[in-house]
């Protein structure tokens, strides 16, 4: 009997958890300067998000309006055909809450200057005060639990500094 009840409870609490995937755009190029494209490194990271993603049960893919963001989602979107949904840079906070209430897992590429305040909103407090310039491998996994009565927060911010396009995985300082 107990063993029915650990299977349930695993069951249950598998299905009503979804995680949410952000990184950055893939490195840019410098044409045309207002809204550059992906350099050859930037397509070559973004392809390799699909060996990240691929078995991930990615329903929704969000970018904003750049040809870099847009670049370094098509790829996955492509590969597991999913449409990519446009989202604006200041609206970040109200994204995160739609995806929350879909409970579908969800792939965000987004910028620099947007990576951070994703997180903002979940009032996780990170080791990073500025993603670089240079940065450009970081992939954060949110796993958002629905429904958690024990939780004190309903979501987990894990491998913040996952290192994406090496397949080097750094541990969290």
């Amino acid at each position: 009997m107990k063993f029915l009840i650990f299977t349930y409870l695993l069951l249950f609490t598998a299905a009503c958890t979804h995680k949410i995937y952000i990184v950055r755009h893939g490195e840019k190029s410098t044409e045309p300067p207002k809204n550059p494209h992906l350099s050859n490194v930037g397509q070559q990271r973004a392809k390799n998000l699909i060996l990240e993603l691929k078995s991930k049960h990615i329903n929704q893919i969000f970018s904003t309006n750049t040809f870099r963001t847009i670049e370094t989602a098509t790829p996955l979107s492509n590969f597991i055909n999913v449409p990519i949904k446009l989202y604006a840079n200041d609206t970040t906070k109200n994204l995160m809450q739609y995806i929350f209430t879909t409970k579908k897992n969800a792939l965000i590429v987004g910028h620099s200057n947007t990576i951070l305040n994703m997180l903002d909103t979940l009032q996780y407090t990170y080791i990073k005060n500025k993603v670089q310039d240079n940065d450009y491998d970081n992939l954060i996994v949110v796993k958002y639990k629905k429904y958690c009565a024990t939780c004190t927060k309903n979501f987990v911010v894990k491998n913040v500094v996952f290192k994406y396009y090496t397949n080097y995985i750094y541990t969290p300082l």
